[in-house]
């Protein structure tokens, strides 16, 4: 395939692509934007991830299921692991449908919550929060990833890949991974040039059998707009949260934690949704009567309340998803809006919802059992202008 070369002007500077796998899909799959941080300037906005841009369940569920059908197992059962807070969702739907079509899968992902005694922890060097740990498996998720041969790691996107072979590294010495053969790297944009792709591949165990898997591949550079300082937020949130480990906290297992943090099984079984989410899709009513609504997820409890997008949508709702996140990006480029709300467990640190779109309602999910969190979402949802116009947000593919 033919390169295609383009450039794109951001506040923060330019970005010189270069296209050479998949670059058909460019509008499909990214618009950009700025970071409102001093150690990247340039943000890829994925139009298909359900984060920064309200997206078609549907959609996603698509994109879950085609990477998925990309992975060349070594074996019938995986252990898979998204990164937080971005993949957490997207290494949820390739694991739920790689154990669809294989026999077996574990999931699990990384965290920004404090667990009690982690697993691992690891640095991500360009992130303005710039460590993250994982829990320890449960025993039944550790004794199927016991047998598992292949590891796969999901990410939105790479750029030198550094931090997953960190990541590989820690999990494959590991006597719990010992049986691991194949590593999976996997996600929707690889931006890896040959170069940073021989120091991942040299900073990886010597006896993993190292496979690549994305839609769209290419290389870029930046060149920064000398005139743009980004500085981050005084009240961004850069800290692990503690909401699962304080004493006083509920003595059930909170939604957010059923969702793979300590290892999820991924195969034909069903996958009920949480009560607290069920109870709101009976309650949805009649798809000619609700009108347009929004799922929202928050920080990293997407799957449950995607999975409810997903089946709202296939009742004949008509419905997006998206979720909030810790990271400041500035307004313009492919970034029209934003809500601020409280950080969980840290009222006086703020998170984001961007490119809200005020034409739906609004339904919004935590996953700590700390609903009003959830309501102040929902909250700076409805407190913008009700006539919105929506012609500002990005362009969604079906």
């Amino acid at each position: 395939m033919t390169a295609q070369t383009l450039t794109q002007h951001i506040t923060a500077g330019r970005l010189d692509l270069t296209l050479t796998e998949g670059t058909e899909r460019l509008d499909e799959l990214l618009t950009f934007a700025s970071r409102l941080n001093p150690r990247r300037g340039y943000l890829f906005v994925s139009r298909v991830l359900g984060k920064h841009v309200p997206v078609d369940p549907r959609k996603m569920d698509q994109v879950h299921a085609e990477l998925a059908q990309k992975i060349t197992l070594a074996g019938d059962s995986a252990y898979v692991v998204g990164m937080a807070e971005t993949a957490v969702g997207l290494g949820a739907g390739v694991a739920r449908h790689l154990g669809r079509l294989h026999c077996d899968c574990i999931y699990q992902h990384t965290t920004r919550f404090l667990v009690p005694k982690p697993w691992l922890r690891i640095r991500e060097a360009h992130s303005h929060a710039d460590t993250m740990h994982m829990a320890h498996l449960s025993q039944e998720a550790a004794a199927h990833v016991a047998k598992a041969t292949d590891l796969v790691l999901v990410d939105d996107e790479i750029s030198t890949g550094l931090t997953l072979a960190q990541l590989a590294s820690e999990l494959v010495g590991q006597e719990v991974l010992a049986n691991i053969t194949r590593l999976h790297i996997v996600s929707l944009v690889s931006w890896l040039t040959d170069d940073a792709r021989a120091r991942l591949l040299e900073a990886l165990p010597g006896h993993l059998d190292v496979h690549f898997v994305q839609l769209m591949a290419g290389t870029f550079t930046f060149t920064p707009d000398p005139g743009y300082h980004a500085v981050l937020p005084a009240d961004v949130d850069t800290d692990f949260c503690d909401v699962l480990i304080r004493e006083h906290r509920s003595t059930s297992t909170m939604p957010l934690e059923q969702d793979g943090l300590f290892g999820k099984r991924m195969n034909h079984d069903a996958d009920p949704l949480p009560e607290a989410l069920q109870t709101r899709l009976e309650q949805c009513g009649d798809p000619a009567t609700t009108g347009p609504v929004v799922i929202y997820g928050m920080g990293e409890f997407l799957d449950a309340p995607f999975r409810l997008a997903l089946a709202m949508s296939h009742a004949g709702h008509d419905v997006r998803f998206q979720s909030s996140t810790r990271s400041p990006i500035a307004i313009g480029d492919g970034i029209a809006s934003h809500l601020e709300i409280p950080a969980l467990g840290q009222p006086e640190k703020r998170h984001f919802l961007y490119n809200a779109d005020a034409t739906r309602h609004p339904m919004a999910f935590e996953g700590v059992e700390a609903p009003r969190y959830s309501v102040a979402l929902e909250d700076a949802h409805l407190a913008q202008p009700q006539q919105a116009d929506t012609a500002h947000l990005p362009t969604e593919t079906v």
